[in-house]
């Protein structure tokens, strides 16, 4: 499985028969168990936990996915099958147009007093020809860009020290923030939360998890994005700080979750 992390732009992880899939959902925090990982597909942000083996290759223990981002990837992956009939009904138009032109040339060749009929038939057919290579390269070049993301504008919501609470004010400026964002054409909402250095590594990657949730109940109580709108919230815990200095202020810098406005290139392409 290809996965696209923030540390790396591909990172290949292996799938075994005991790899396990839980997808999670619900406000609750409910968990359904997969048989297997076939529910897996392009597009779907995943959290993997697993070791590394002797050559160096993580094999993954368990995949866990929110019941959000299956519904988002599944309803991206849908949208790709009109495109591929459109391609293929040209690639099929594509030869029937050059067997139309096949036909012609005989013609042509059998009776010279339509010559003059037969050229302007051949121009009508070429231009319908290109026309069908222009759509086809379209398409393709739209494939190519699926997992290409464009940023379109973010907000940074910051927070007391260990504390996940979004203050009145944050509150109304992410409100209108995302009232925006729902005017984007083909838009998604990602969220990602974020601790100071301050405490113990499990402590920061609670309150990022917490503050990342905090900012998430917000977006959705506005009633203004839907859920497939939303990526899973991601909490980051320590990392991508926005300053290395351990002063009170450069720290407080770091107590953030960032709402980032994208847009897949391939869908809007």
């Amino acid at each position: 499985m290809s996965v696209k992390t923030a540390d790396s732009p591909r990172l290949t992880v292996l799938l075994s028969d005991s790899t396990r899939a839980t997808e999670k959902g619900g406000f609750l925090g409910l968990s359904r168990q997969h048989p297997g990982i076939a529910d897996l597909v392009p597009g779907l942000a995943v959290k993997v936990e697993g070791a590394y083996d002797s050559d160096h290759q993580l094999v993954a223990k368990k995949v866990t996915f929110s019941r959000t981002a299956m519904n988002t990837a599944r309803q991206i992956d849908a949208g790709l099958h009109p495109v591929n009939q459109q391609v293929a009904a040209a690639q099929d138009q594509l030869k029937s147009d050059r067997r139309d032109i096949e036909q012609s040339q005989q013609d042509t060749a059998k009776n010279s007093q339509d010559i003059d009929a037969t050229k302007q038939g051949l121009a009508t057919t070429t231009a319908d020809t290109a026309t069908n290579k222009q759509a086809i390269g379209q398409a393709n070049q739209r494939f190519t860009t699926l997992d290409q993301y464009e940023d379109k504008g973010s907000i940074t919501v910051n927070f007391a020290n260990g504390k996940a609470t979004v203050s009145k004010k944050d509150k109304d400026q992410l409100t209108d923030f995302v009232k925006t964002a729902a005017t984007t054409p083909g838009y998604m909402i990602e969220v990602q939360g974020y601790a100071s250095a301050v405490g113990s590594a499990a402590l920061n990657q609670r309150l990022s998890s917490e503050r990342a949730d905090a900012v998430l109940a917000i977006i959705q109580q506005t009633g203004v994005v839907p859920m497939t709108r939303i990526l899973a919230p991601a909490a980051m815990g320590t990392t991508n700080p926005v300053s290395e200095d351990h002063t009170r202020s450069a720290q407080a810098q770091n107590r953030r979750v960032v709402v980032t406005i994208v847009v897949n290139k391939g869908i809007t392409g």
